[in-house]
């Protein structure tokens, strides 16, 4: 026993257990439904359901978690943290099991930073001690990360010894024993010895809240000097545009983000040493709100220019939820300096908003494609009385390309059963996949990387007949395995006269070229045989 409590911590893992019961409960259900599929008792890859039970439990780890640090700020009961609890969490199960594929991971990807930023403000949400809020957020997330390293370490130290076993003694080990250990660790250790990290007080004195030499050095030799040279090179580019007189490019919103989101870790993460810190860290601290208003109002510029010719998609919003955070953040501190905790909160609300309801992102850009799709078909004489017909009309290349991609959109959401109402289909036939749907309307499918009015290439298959084809043999003196070889030719222009070339390095010799405007197939000793590529 007490080499056990030598390798695992026992009592820290009590302590957090009794603190945090409720995620510790979802830690062991999860360990233990993975177990289960470990040993073949399920099998998680067998539909949906066990995906989503994955998932609710990982939600459950945090939110439990969250909840029982908003009672312990608001010094509740035990009553009132788990009303809090389980009435948030009925509406987790909800959203889980009765959301489609699409919109669960969509909820996945965005709640989990939503509930990792509520815990950063769970227990102050009546508090506005700023450095009391950043000692608590240190020790908290500084502990998660040595809570990840050490269940690394765990497991691939215990890995490695079983591994040397098996090598010195010949002891067969299995494959589950690996994966248990794997599971156990990540799983059960690493979160529960990461929770026992998070602060049990919430109020610090300023000789509690210092800065070791170890984040002093990055705040005022890496951060600080980053922001400021990203600030710069905008900064630079803005004055080009105002020469210029050009509109700014799409992808600034990329080096705008960047340079937000390094300055407000900045901003958050050296809070103790805004007064002490070099020149640069004070510079960020008193300048850094006021120099981000103009990167945000061109961001802004930019993305409203890509959702005005493009409509919304997910990423899109995303950049816009952004653009609106740091304004708001950019207003908020130059004006008036709210609390700290407001600028992870603030973020943790708008994700919330992204995540759920009519306002998130797969709603809102599920309704701007396809307010979009029926504007183009009514616009070129495709839906016309509620239904597709094939137009009669020339539709241009743009309005080609815009139809094809948001079809592609849809199909990719499963969505395309949104369009049935437009459809006249038999009974149990499902709405076809985007390139048939163009046919119906009267163009070819456009692909989304397709850049020009007309193709400037196009390939040439010559495919080998599929196994579900019967072969005819009689007359023939070999049967080998069917080749697919793609011959790229250049449309409208003379064809290179060198010869092209291609041996295969199987038994069969398969062998193919391309000489004088004809392109040859031979096989084994063979005489090749030839094709008019124009022709064909």
């Amino acid at each position: 026993m007490s080499v056990f409590k030598k390798l695992i911590p026992i009592d820290d893992l009590k302590k957090t257990v009794r603190r945090f019961p409720l995620s510790a409960a979802c830690s062991f259900f999860l360990f233990g439904f993975v177990i289960l599929n470990i040993h073949d008792f399920i099998d998680i890859d067998d539909g949906e359901f066990w995906g989503r039970v994955i998932v609710l439990s990982v939600y459950g780890f945090f939110w439990f978690g969250l909840a029982r640090l908003i009672a312990e700020g608001k010094g509740w009961g035990r009553t009132w943290e788990y009303g809090l609890g389980f009435g948030v969490f009925a509406v987790l199960i909800a959203l889980v099991f009765f959301g489609s594929g699409f919109t669960l991971v969509w909820l996945l990807t965005l709640m989990i930073p939503a509930l990792l930023l509520g815990i950063s403000i769970g227990p102050y949400i009546d508090n506005r001690d700023n450095l009391s809020f950043w000692f608590y957020n240190r020790q908290t997330w500084q502990g998660a990360a040595i809570a990840f390293i050490a269940g690394l370490v765990w497991w691939s130290g215990l890995a490695a010894a079983l591994a040397a076993i098996d090598y010195l003694f010949g002891v067969d080990m299995p494959d589950e024993l690996y994966a248990d250990l794997w599971a156990f660790s990540a799983i059960i250790f690493a979160p529960l010895y990461a929770l026992s990290w998070v602060p049990e007080k919430y109020q610090y004195s300023e000789e509690d809240c210092h800065a070791p030499p170890q984040l002093s050095f990055m705040l005022n030799w890496v951060l600080a000097p980053l922001v400021m040279v990203y600030m710069l090179i905008l900064y630079a580019y803005f004055v080009k545009i105002a020469l210029m007189g050009e509109l700014p490019r799409g992808q600034l919103s990329y080096m705008v983000s960047a340079f937000g989101g390094i300055g407000v870790l900045t901003y958050l993460a050296g809070w103790p040493l805004r007064e002490s810190g070099g020149p640069l860290l004070k510079l960020i601290y008193k300048y850094f709100f006021p120099a981000l208003i103009v990167p945000v109002v061109m961001q802004a510029i930019a993305i409203y220019m890509r959702l005005d010719q493009y409509g919304v998609t997910e990423q899109r919003y995303l950049v816009a939820l952004s653009t609106v955070w740091f304004a708001v953040l950019a207003v908020a501190y130059t004006v008036k300096k709210p609390p700290l905790k407001f600028i992870t909160g603030s973020l943790a609300m708008m994700l919330v908003v992204a995540a759920l309801g009519p306002l998130s992102a797969p709603n809102l850009s599920e309704r701007s494609q396809m307010g979009r799709l029926e504007a183009l078909l009514v616009k070129n004489e495709i839906l016309v009385g509620g239904q597709i017909v094939k137009t009669e009309k020339t539709v241009s290349f743009e309005d080609r390309k815009s139809i094809s991609s948001q079809l592609d959109f849809l199909r990719d959401r499963r969505k395309l059963d949104r369009l049935t109402p437009w459809l006249s289909l038999k009974d149990n036939e499902s709405v076809p996949y985007p390139r048939k749907l163009t046919q119906q309307m009267g163009f070819e499918f456009i692909g989304s990387y397709q850049r020009k009015q007309d193709r400037t290439s196009e390939n040439v298959y010559l495919s080998g007949l599929s196994q579900s084809h019967v072969v005819d043999v009689r007359g023939y003196k070999l049967f080998v395995e069917p080749y697919r070889v793609n011959l790229y030719k250049p449309k409208g222009k003379d064809v290179p006269k060198r010869r092209w070339e291609y041996k295969s390095d199987t038994a069969s010799e398969f062998v193919a070229y391309y000489e004088d405007d004809l392109f040859f197939v031979g096989v084994a000793n063979e005489k090749p045989v030839s094709f008019d590529v124009e022709a064909f």
